[in-house]
């Protein structure tokens, strides 16, 4: 991490700090840092930054850092940070309004098939009305490139009964797509 001047970063992220905690419904400045979260994140170890860590540079006013970081892209949200928390703050929600404020802002997308991911899970689920896990499978591995990739236990699985070739469709999916269409109208997009 470099050296930041103090009162210049908060001063210059006062705006983007507080549409971060009008979004998250998450005060940062309520963290006392005891380190809870980072004891219990099972993904601190593959990221560059822990819970505490993001954090602590929101708190800073480095926005900046804070959306280029993997750990925003790399949050599971288990929630063992936000149950073990004593001041009860919902980090991996504040992940998810990281996630989306750093897209929106033209950020870089840290983890790329993370983001890939999320969004073929969610076509899967607006079209569907719920998860279709091989219909999300051959959606991720058309979009990351990974044409084959676990496609080896694709046959057992079906075998199983574990997936299924075709979806199953609710009876409420075209309410489910009204929700996705709202929120798109919402952000002004098509």
């Amino acid at each position: 991490m470099e050296q930041v001047a103090m009162n210049t970063a908060l001063k210059a992220s006062e705006s983007t700090l507080s549409e971060i905690e009008h979004k998250s419904h998450v005060d940062v400045n309520r963290c006392f840092q005891c380190g809870t979260c980072a004891a219990g994140c099972p993904v601190t170890y593959i990221s560059d930054y822990s819970p505490r860590q993001i954090v602590k540079m929101l708190q800073a006013g480095m926005v900046d850092e804070v959306f280029k970081a993997s750990m925003i892209w790399l949050c599971v949200g288990c929630g063992n940070c936000y149950s073990r928390c004593p001041r009860n703050l919902n980090i991996p929600h504040l992940h998810d309004t990281l996630r989306v404020l750093s897209k929106e802002k033209g950020y870089p997308v840290a983890e790329k098939n993370v983001d890939v991911f999320n969004d073929s899970f969610l076509k899967t689920v607006q079209y569907t009305g719920r998860l279709y896990e091989a219909g999300l499978t051959m959606l991720y591995n058309t979009r990351s490139g990974n044409f084959m990739s676990g496609m080896d236990v694709a046959p057992g699985m079906m075998k199983l009964g574990k997936i299924s070739p075709f979806p199953h469709l609710i009876k409420g999916r075209k309410e489910v797509a009204n929700i996705f269409k709202k929120m798109r109208e919402m952000k002004g997009a098509k």
